[in-house]
């Protein structure tokens, strides 16, 4: 918006919300469900304005040895060895 229609408005150009207050919270998440605004805002701020997260391409090294990732870890560690208490004494100890 130019100086023109904020004066239209009654606002100020400088009614900017601090960071963390309540309006900015508001405006945060308004600009964060519309993609251009997002986009708008990236721009703004200096990033590269992107719509998802990117990790960039797979090489060959990755694409190669991705069958060897070991996906789950818990074949790696000992079985959990719990005692059983009851009166004071273990049960095992009898």
């Amino acid at each position: 918006m130019d100086k023109l229609t904020h004066e239209a408005l009654g606002q100020k150009v400088t009614d900017i919300p601090k960071k963390d207050s309540a309006q900015w919270k508001r405006n945060e998440s308004l600009i964060n469900k519309s993609p251009e605004l997002r986009r708008i805002r990236d721009i703004q701020q200096g990033f590269n304005p992107s719509s998802s997260i990117s990790s960039g391409i797979p090489d060959e090294q990755y694409k190669s040895n991705y069958d060897k990732i070991q996906w789950d870890r818990s074949k790696d560690k000992p079985k959990a060895k719990f005692r059983t208490k009851i009166n004071g004494k273990y049960i095992d100890e009898e």
